[in-house]
């Protein structure tokens, strides 16, 4: 079972990358939060790989941190709930914002395309009381309550996750730098619409 890799980046497309290790390419499939946060192509990159078995396929799913394989792997152990799904969650949501809103029980209010409000209770219902365990995840931050407000208000106007979590630190910090909700929406907006 391969469980790391370490190499160069030989080639990206979205949601995957080639990565040259000694001569050979390992084809990698990952979230497009961890995609995103890559080296571009002919840069180094250290893998955390969670390696799939199917019929006569092996798939090689990779992270750039320890607590998102992990988390990858609890969301498997979820009835209905394969590595295509596990991807497309995280693909959708951060791993810490997942493990918050698992915690919180309000993930059926993250609007995730192709998880319903049963798969995302079940998600609730299972992980809840398993997360304890899971390394490298901070405390939620006194912001986040504001923050998750105006991502919510945000994604409500039309914005995507993606477009959303490119401009995070800044909205971050706009938002400690000012207690007024209404005026950290605003300038968040002036962000968005750069």
């Amino acid at each position: 079972m391969i469980s790391l890799l370490r190499g160069t980046i030989a080639e990206k497309k979205l949601g995957n990358v080639i990565v040259d290790v000694n001569g050979v390419g390992y084809g990698v499939t990952m979230p497009l939060s961890v995609f995103y946060r890559l080296n571009e192509n002919g840069e180094s990159v250290e893998l955390k790989i969670y390696t799939h078995f199917r019929e006569n396929n092996l798939e090689l799913f990779g992270f750039l941190e320890d607590s998102e394989k992990e988390l990858f792997i609890k969301l498997l152990g979820i009835t209905g709930i394969g590595p295509k799904a596990a991807t497309n969650i995280l693909s959708n949501i951060s791993a810490q914002d997942l493990v918050s809103s698992i915690q919180s029980g309000d993930l059926v209010k993250k609007k995730i395309p192709g998880i319903g409000p049963k798969t995302a209770t079940r998600i609730v219902t299972e992980l809840k009381d398993k997360l304890d365990d899971l390394t490298g995840f901070d405390s939620v931050p006194k912001e986040s309550s504001v923050l998750d407000d105006i991502v919510s208000a945000l994604l409500n106007l039309g914005y995507t996750k993606f477009e959303i979590d490119k401009n995070l630190s800044k909205i971050e910090d706009i938002i400690s730098s000012t207690e007024d909700i209404e005026l950290a929406l605003r300038d968040s907006l002036k962000i968005m619409k750069k």
